[in-house]
């Protein structure tokens, strides 16, 4: 049994299952929010099973450094808990990436190519046309898709094409400017 505050590797496992958490967030991705979740179970299970031998069990004072060392990991992970709960890392990644998915929704609308890679932080993919605009996915798990839509004429039009008869009916919000928040749940 290890004893003695985290290290290097611990600390790295925690970053990483913080990063994970972080992005699963900005992107509403249930999927990578699942794997965060498990990757966080199991760095806070051995986090309290090592912190609870060193306290009980080898019965010594800590030093000032140690137990910062110690709480490092769990204020950190708390904080990023707090922030999750709301939508600021959601509502940043898109104001962040505004300026570049209205210039892609000009050339697109203009009949640019739908082919697009990463625009601004989002890995648009591939743009699919609908009636009156087009959307792009951000996330597709096996429960539900998310994505954006833009539409100059109000609420997208969803064509034929746009349906897949695995998905229930699309759901859709206004992010203003033109463009929508769309989701669609597994049927």
């Amino acid at each position: 049994m290890a004893v003695g505050p985290p290290g290097a590797f611990f600390y790295l496992a925690a970053a990483v299952a913080i990063v994970i958490a972080l992005d699963a967030n900005s992107r509403m991705s249930f999927i990578t929010f699942m794997i965060a979740g498990s990757i966080w179970f199991v760095v806070a299970a051995i986090w309290l099973v090592r912190f609870a031998w060193t306290v009980f069990y080898i019965h010594r004072q800590m030093r000032i450094a140690e137990q910062v060392r110690w709480l490092v990991i769990p204020a950190a992970m708390g904080l990023v808990f707090l922030v999750t709960r709301t939508d600021v890392l959601f509502q940043g990644r898109l104001d962040l990436s505004r300026s570049a998915l209205d210039e892609m929704a000009t050339e697109v609308m203009a009949g640019g190519p739908t082919d697009r890679g990463w625009v601004g932080l989002y890995n648009v993919g591939e743009v699919e046309r609908t009636a009156n605009g087009f959307r792009f996915e951000v996330d597709d798990s096996w429960l539900y898709r998310l994505g954006f839509a833009y539409s100059t004429d109000g609420e997208p039009e969803l064509t034929e094409a746009n349906y897949s008869p695995l998905w229930a009916g699309t759901g859709m919000r206004s992010i203003g400017g033109g463009w929508w928040l769309w989701t669609e749940e597994w049927d």
